[in-house]
């Protein structure tokens, strides 16, 4: 009766074990609708904050997104933007200290005193730097004097 009794649970105690080793490797296909991923700098202030009209994490160090608004703040703690990027897509790389988003259709780039667009773009957040490889147009806002004598 004992050993009856044990070949009936063996399966049972199994199932747990090979279900945890069965969703450790399943990933999920599906988008995120509304994504909305902060980020914060060593002391607790916003850097960056990504929405996006969906997004899929490919992985832990990439994300794919749609719909991109990415907004960067100031670095004096005040909660005023520096930047704001927009795409219709972009990949993200949400690794800290190393924040990079990069895509190959269109960009606007938007500041207070300028306005960039273009295609094939990078951004380097902790550079604060943008690279546009394509169709770069570039509009300022503020006034220029003195630029031709």
């Amino acid at each position: 009766m004992k050993r009856l009794l044990f070949l009936f649970l063996l399966p049972a105690l199994a199932l747990p074990v090979c279900a945890q080793s069965l969703t450790s490797k399943v990933k999920t296909s599906a988008p995120i609708k509304d994504f909305r991923l902060p980020s914060f700098d060593k002391n607790g202030k916003r850097s960056i904050f990504m929405r996006a009209g969906e997004a899929l994490i490919v992985s832990p160090t990439r994300i794919d997104v749609k719909d991109m608004q990415l907004t960067s703040f100031t670095k004096d703690g005040t909660g005023a933007f520096d930047t704001v990027i927009l795409a219709p897509s972009a990949t993200f790389i949400p690794v800290k200290d190393k924040e990079f988003v990069s895509g190959n259709e269109s960009v606007r780039l938007i500041r207070e005193n300028l306005e960039v667009t273009g295609e094939q773009w990078s951004y380097n957040h902790p550079e604060k730097r943008v690279l546009i490889g394509n169709n770069a147009r570039v509009t300022f806002q503020d006034e220029l004097k003195d630029i031709i004598k």
